[in-house]
């Protein structure tokens, strides 16, 4: 039987973006470290729900609608009223300091409130903890916020998301259609448009792939990953599987798992394709972003990074470096 000061009820509020909420898992995982008998809920919004669901160490998962249901003063006070853990939560850690989850975490009576900010909002909090100046990378310094609770140090741990491509009728469908031809995804549409990649290199790309026996899968969703496929057949790239809108989040996971490796820009996609384990190749455009935001090889052995300038052939250089890498026997 556990111990008592472990049955605490820990809330994790990111209402950020789908990435974002994937890297906030090594919390999780240091939080089950401490208090193993604790029940971790995450608070996302709606869209990005599946992304929390399905991390290791997560036990229920709560949305708030803020386009819809819980738009404005009245929509967020009905999500206060209508929560299920308000005033039994004893700890919440708000990922970014964000102002809205600080309030939030106010109004739900969470006994103690732990986030990184610096903004005059803070002094709702009863704990704070600043951006700690050692941790680079966003996993890390989502994980220390452990250390305001604990005050011990976090383990630094992979992000890590489950998956059942077994049991996904979508997944078994596209395998039984593929048979057991190589597959590679392909992600080049995000959310920020300065890092898709250029239409001409994805078409270029494709042909490789294609030549070397690859049968593509072109993950995404949205306007502009539709706009983007539409782009490719137009140059004449045919020869690939449209998979835009196709899947949920967790899906996708699974669909992954079908792959022998994922290539996909900065983004979401290539966050969610390493922490499932499948050999990744993450392409960074903006450099800058490559400390704080893509895969480390001592975490994730199975990844190859891209920054800066870079041609089909780089790519198809680290896509086989990834491939090769994976132990026969695994």
């Amino acid at each position: 039987m556990g111990n008592k000061k472990n049955k605490k009820i820990f809330l994790i509020i990111n209402l950020s973006f789908f990435g974002d909420v994937l890297l906030t898992n090594s919390l999780c995982q240091n939080i089950k470290l401490s208090y193993p008998d604790s029940k971790i809920v995450f608070l996302v919004n709606k869209p990005f729900y599946e992304a929390a669901k399905y991390q290791k160490d997560v036990d229920d998962v709560i949305c708030i609608d803020k386009r819809n249901e819980h738009k404005g003063l009245f929509g967020l006070l009905k999500f206060i009223f209508t929560c299920p853990y308000r005033n039994k939560i004893d700890t919440a850690f708000i990922i970014y300091g964000n102002d809205r989850g600080i309030l939030i975490s106010y109004l739900l009576n969470c006994k103690n409130r732990i986030a990184n900010t610096k903004n005059p909002v803070k002094y709702l909090l009863t704990k704070n903890s600043n951006e700690p100046q050692n941790y680079t990378h966003m996993q890390d310094i989502n994980g220390s916020l452990i250390t305001a609770l604990t005050g011990e140090k976090q383990k630094i741990l992979p992000v890590k998301y489950l998956t059942n491509p077994e049991n996904d009728t979508l997944v078994q469908k596209l395998k039984t259609e593929l048979q057991n031809k190589e597959i590679i995804g392909l992600c080049t549409v995000g959310k920020h448009k300065e890092n898709y990649m250029p239409v001409e290199t994805a078409v270029e790309l494709i042909e490789k792939l294609n030549k070397a026996g690859k049968t593509v899968l072109y993950l995404g969703a949205g306007k502009d990953s539709r706009a983007y496929a539409d782009a490719l057949k137009k140059r004449g790239c045919i020869n690939f599987v449209d998979l835009t809108d196709v899947t949920t989040i967790y899906q996708l996971a699974n669909l992954m798992q079908l792959c022998q490796a994922v290539i996909s820009i900065d983004t979401g996609t290539v966050h969610l394709a390493y922490s499932t384990g499948v050999p990744t190749v993450g392409i960074f455009y903006r450099s800058a972003m490559v400390p704080k935001w893509a895969p480390r090889k001592e975490l994730y052995p199975y990844t190859e990074v891209i920054d800066r300038n870079y041609t089909t052939e780089h790519i198809m250089q680290k896509l086989y470096s990834v491939i090769q890498s994976i132990p026969q026997n695994k």
